[in-house]
């Protein structure tokens, strides 16, 4: 795990990066699916052990959730996941999330967040859709 990644998820929970930039989102990446894709793209596996790196809670094992401190960054860990719904419910961290990722919102308080391919995948409180470096393209408040 670096530190520019642990430095990077922890910037997407404290503050929204304003950019509306267009890039193609990341690849999809699916832990302990069956299938050989997921989404057209190829499924990496977490593998037996805990700590995987994460971004969002589908790259780890359904038993795990994806958690981040300030010390060694995001990794899967036993337990269980957030439910809060991206752009609907309020968070602490990241934890409160079904996607792992709490995010600023407009109104001074925090909302969980969620990946998208665009705007439409979005919900009002949190309607651009953006791409964050180490994490992904996530809907973000409006700057």
């Amino acid at each position: 795990m670096t530190a520019a990644y642990a430095l990077a998820r922890f910037v997407v929970a404290a503050a929204v990066v304003a950019t509306t930039a267009a890039c193609a989102p990341a690849a999809a990446v699916d832990a302990g699916a069956v299938d050989d894709v997921d989404a057209g793209a190829p499924v990496v596996d977490a593998g037996p052990d805990s700590e995987a790196p994460c971004a969002f809670n589908r790259e780890c094992r359904d038993a795990e959730h994806c958690e981040c401190d300030e010390v060694d960054g995001c990794a899967c860990r036993v337990g269980p996941r957030g439910t809060g719904q991206n752009g609907v419910d309020a968070c602490v961290d990241g934890n409160d999330c079904a996607s792992s990722v709490c995010v600023e919102d407009a109104e001074g308080g925090f909302t969980c967040s969620g990946e998208c391919a665009d705007e439409g995948d979005c919900a009002p409180k949190l309607p651009i859709c953006a791409d964050v470096a180490f994490v992904g393209r996530i809907c973000i408040r409006e700057p």
